[in-house]
């Protein structure tokens, strides 16, 4: 049987979710791979030059890298750390936001 984040990621590319909760944190449009954008844990006033992106990992699942902290993680570790969540209270978020029937 599989688990939850499994079929979570069926139905999500790992992609999407990034996009989705990052998106108050980069300009309009797409997020690019390697694309420095705002850093999510820092406030404004401390960060002076963009210091997060994310990438596409050997696996071919999209992560995060906070160069500020040394911080990464895949999209449920961004949601987690975002909203103060743990592993299944942020899976349950994702499923909410993205209306995934599961």
């Amino acid at each position: 049987m599989d688990s939850l984040k499994d079929r979570v990621l069926r139905r999500v590319d790992s992609y999407d979710i990034l996009d989705y909760y990052l998106k108050p944190y980069h300009e309009k449009g797409a997020l690019k791979q390697g694309q420095h954008i705002s850093n999510p844990f820092l406030l404004p006033t401390i960060q002076k030059t963009p210091s997060f992106n994310i990438y596409l990992s050997k696996s071919g699942s999209w992560r995060y890298n906070d160069f500020a902290t040394g911080d990464q993680g895949d999209c449920f570790n961004l949601v987690m750390r975002l909203y103060g969540l743990g592993f299944y209270e942020a899976l349950q978020l994702v499923v909410r936001d993205f209306v995934i029937g599961i």
